[in-house]
C-alpha cells in the first residue's frame, strides 16, 4: 500500500499537497492523522467524494511499502505513522518520499527521495511538478491547490512568499481556480466561540520585551478546545500591534496547545516552537503538549524566546554617522553656503555634543524672504524634536517619522547626538537591492 500523509494537524497546504501528490503517485491513499477541524473540515466535508481520504488509524499500516510525506518531515509531528517509520527502522522495505518547505531540524525523517525547498507553500513544489510533467488538472483541483498556497502565504503577502508561489498561483488561475471559493475558506467569519476566545486573548495578554520587540503571551484555561484558534491569535496580534503573540491554552483533559503569530522580520515563531516539540514558519507555528501546567509551559516558552531573541533591523544599522553638524553661533547666510557645499538639505545644531535643534533649507528660504540671513541659526531652527535611540527597532523610527511627518530623526545615546536616520535610510532598508 502507498500512503500519503501530512502533519497531524492538517491545514489547507497539507491537504492540497496531499491531493497533488496523489496525482504524482497514482494509486496512493491519502490519510489524515486526526479529525479535521475548522475551514479544512468544512471544505473536505463538501468535497470528500472528489478527494477521498481515510483516517490513518483505520488503515493496515503494516502493509505500507511507500510513504509520501508532505508539508512536514519532523518525526515528532508524524506520530500517526510512527508504526510505519518503526518498521522501516527495523529493516522493512518502506520507501519514503518527502515534500517539504520547512527548515531542517534534528528530528527530521530521512527520505529516499526528498524535495525540500524554501518556498512559501509546499503546494507550490507539487504544482511545479504537475506543470512540468504536463499533468492536467480540473478547476476543483486548481481551487484546492490555490487555497493551499494562499493560506500558507497569507494571500502572497508573507515574507516567506517567493516568486515561485506567485507563478504557481497564476498557473492555477489559468486552470480555472475559483477565487470566490478560495475566499469562502481563506477568511471565514468568526464563530461565537472564536469571538469569545478573541476577547479572552485580548484581556489576558501579558507584554514582554524580547530583543527590543513587544511580544505578547496569553495564557488561557478553556472549557473546550476552540476551533480556529490560529485565526483568533492572528486577529488579536493585529489589534494589539505586537511583533508577536502566543496563545497558550489548556483544556480540562490537561493538554496544552500553543499557537503563535508574528509580523515579518521579527520573532521566529516556528523556530521557537520547534524547541517545544512543535513547528511552523517564522511568522506562524503551533505546538501541542500532552501534559504540563500552563504556567510551566509559559515559562518554557519565554525561556525559548530569550534563548534565541529576535534581531530586527535597528536604527544603528542604517543611520548616518558621524553626523555633520553646525554650531549655534553660525549665521543663516553661512549655513546656506554650507548646505550648498555639502549637498544636504538640513543639519543638526549642536553645542558641546548636545542637540539643540535642526535647521533646513526651508528655514533658510524663510529667512531669505524676510531679509534675516544675518541672524544665527538658532533663530530659525526647529526645536522640541522627535528623536530615537540607536538600539531602537527601525520600525519605531519609521512610525515616529510617519506620525510627526518629518524627513529625518536625530539619533541620541545618553542625550548625545550619535547619528541621524532619514527617509532615504528607511527606504533603502525597505527596498534592499
Amino acid at each position: 500500500m502507498d500512503l500519503i500523509v501530512g502533519h497531524d494537524n492538517t491545514d489547507f497546504d497539507a491537504l492540497a499537497a496531499a491531493v497533488a501528490a496523489q496525482r504524482l503517485h497514482p494509486g496512493a491513499i491519502i490519510g489524515f492523522g486526526r479529525v479535521l477541524t475548522g475551514p479544512v473540515r468544512d471544505f473536505w466535508s463538501l468535497h470528500k467524494d472528489r478527494f477521498p481520504a481515510e483516517r490513518v488509524d483505520a488503515l493496515p499500516l503494516d502493509e505500507v511499502v511507500r510513504l509520501v510525506v508532505v508539508d512536514v518531515r519532523d518525526r515528532r509531528r508524524l506520530a500517526h505513522v510512527e508504526r510505519v517509520l518503526e518498521r522501516r527502522d527495523e529493516g522493512a522495505r518502506v520507501e519514503v518520499f518527502v515534500y517539504d518547505h520547512h527548515p531542517a531540524c534534528e528530528h527530521d525523517v530521512a527520505g529516499d527521495a526528498e524535495i525540500v525547498e524554501p518556498v512559501g507553500a509546499v503546494t507550490t513544489l507539487l504544482v511545479e511538478r504537475l506543470r512540468a510533467q504536463e499533468i492536467s488538472i480540473d478547476p476543483t483541483e486548481a481551487t484546492l491547490f490555490a487555497l493551499g498556497i494562499y493560506t500558507d502565504t497569507n494571500a502572497l503577502t508573507l515574507g516567506s512568499t517567493t516568486a515561485r508561489d506567485a507563478r504557481a498561483a497564476a498557473w492555477l488561475l489559468e486552470r480555472g481556480a475559483q477565487l470566490s471559493v478560495v475566499n469562502r475558506y481563506l477568511r471565514p467569519r468568526f464563530s461565537d466561540a472564536q469571538r469569545v476566545a478573541l476577547s479572552e486573548v485580548l484581556a489576558h495578554t501579558e507584554l514582554h520585551e524580547i530583543g527590543g520587540l513587544h511580544v505578547g503571551v496569553a495564557a488561557l484555561a478553556l472549557e473546550t478546545r476552540v476551533e480556529g484558534l490560529a485565526d483568533v491569535t492572528s486577529e488579536a496580534r493585529r489589534l494589539l500591534g505586537h511583533a508577536a503573540l502566543f496563545a497558550v491554552t489548556t483544556t480540562p483533559r490537561g493538554k496544552v496547545e500553543i499557537v503563535g503569530r508574528a509580523s515579518q522580520g521579527g520573532v521566529d515563531v516556528g523556530g521557537t516552537l520547534r524547541t517545544l516539540g512543535g513547528g511552523g514558519h517564522p511568522g506562524a507555528g503551533s505546538a501541542r503538549l500532552k501534559t504540563g501546567e500552563i504556567g510551566d509551559v509559559v515559562a518554557r516558552l519565554l525561556a525559548a524566546l530569550r534563548e534565541r531573541p529576535p534581531r530586527p533591523e535597528r536604527v544603528s544599522d542604517v543611520m548616518s554617522s558621524p553626523v555633520e553638524t553646525v554650531g549655534p553661533e553660525l549665521t543663516l547666510a553661512e549655513l546656506a553656503e554650507t548646505l550648498e557645499r555639502r549637498g544636504v538639505s538640513g543639519m543638526p545644531v549642536v553645542r558641546d555634543g548636545a542637540l539643540l535643534g535642526v535647521v533646513s533649507r526651508r528655514d533658510v528660504a524663510r529667512a531669505r524672504e524676510g531679509g534675516r540671513l544675518e541672524l544665527p541659526v538658532t533663530s530659525h531652527m526647529s526645536g522640541n524634536l522627535r528623536t530615537v535611540g540607536p538600539d531602537a527597532p527601525l520600525e519605531e523610527a519609521l512610525a515616529a517619522m510617519t506620525e510627526a511627518d518629518v524627513g529625518r530623526l536625530p539619533v541620541l545615546r545618553d542625550e548625545r547626538l550619535v547619528g541621524i536616520v532619514s527617509r532615504t535610510d528607511v527606504l533603502r532598508a525597505l527596498y534592499p537591492e
